[in-house]
């Protein structure tokens, strides 16, 4: 059978976006949803992998993956950094493992090494990770710190998703007068703040810093207004995906999928969001 049709498909839309950035476009509808499937899929998978494993999915497993979080994004910022290489050469074969989609898959590898060795340490195991996930955040960082230079538009974004999560806070209270009150706790504002830290990124960049954007929903934002509509959007989803889990995932049997739904959340929005920061604060 002639496969050919299937290995340009492969190469126009997924192997050319990865090797030749700044010529393609890294994101398309093809690759955007085929990746969107298959992290539906991982999530269900690992979800069910926590379980088999006896780990509770709280709000402190919740926060000891928080610094793996950072830490892959900031891999992926090292990368726009120069600090890691975009390609590895593995057996003859391509690889590019620190750049979006991969650097994900990369990542978990990483926090499932961290949960393996941390159950060694059960009594400790979420100190175990925070610290784990700490020191690779930090090691990373460090190789491009000296980079470091726009101080100001990394605050104007930390305030700018401040003030997000705050404005998400009043949504709430305005929702709860009219349809009574879904109980908010640090792991659905962190899922907020993550998603508001991405939308001030993406915000600070594109207005201020001459970056452009990558991915084809938001494009589509600055299609129909400027980029404050994206950061007004992404306080508007998160309000309400987190209104929404809290509603449906009410009761004390449903905490575990309610708390790992709000990770997800968190992951989706504050990974990009933090690598484009850490790039502005960079200048690169």
């Amino acid at each position: 059978m002639d496969f050919s049709f299937l290995q340009k498909i492969l190469d126009d839309y997924f192997t050319a976006p990865l090797a030749q950035p700044g010529v393609v476009a890294p994101y398309n509808w093809v690759n955007t949803l085929v990746f969107a499937v298959l992290a539906l899929l991982a999530a269900y998978l690992i979800f069910k992998g926590l379980k088999k494993l006896g780990i509770k999915v709280d709000e402190q497993f919740c926060f000891s993956v928080l610094p793996f979080v950072l830490f892959g994004a900031s891999v992926r910022a090292a990368v726009d950094a120069q600090a890691l290489p975009r390609a590895v050469q593995l057996f003859g074969t391509t690889f590019y493992p620190f750049v979006t989609p991969l650097v994900y898959v990369f990542t978990f590898l990483v926090v499932a090494a961290a949960i393996g060795a941390s159950l060694l340490f059960r009594q400790r195991f979420h100190a175990a990770m925070r610290f784990s996930g700490l020191v690779l955040f930090a090691a990373v960082t460090l190789a491009y710190a000296p980079l470091f230079k726009n101080y100001y538009y990394f605050a104007v974004i930390a305030v700018l998703a401040l003030a997000g999560l705050a404005a998400s806070e009043l949504i709430s209270k305005l929702v709860a007068r009219f349809y009574g009150s879904a109980e908010r706790g640090a792991v659905e504002r962190l899922a907020v703040f993550g998603q508001c830290f991405d939308g001030a990124a993406t915000f600070a960049g594109v207005s201020f810093l001459g970056y452009s954007e990558q991915h084809v929903v938001a494009n589509i934002l600055f299609g129909i207004g400027t980029p404050l509509l994206f950061f007004a959007v992404k306080v508007l989803f998160s309000s309400l995906a987190v209104e929404l889990i809290g509603r449906e995932l009410a009761s004390p049997q449903e905490s575990e999928k309610k708390n790992y739904l709000l990770l997800l959340l968190t992951i989706f929005g504050l990974a990009p969001g933090l690598r484009d920061a850490l790039r502005i604060l960079a200048g690169v």
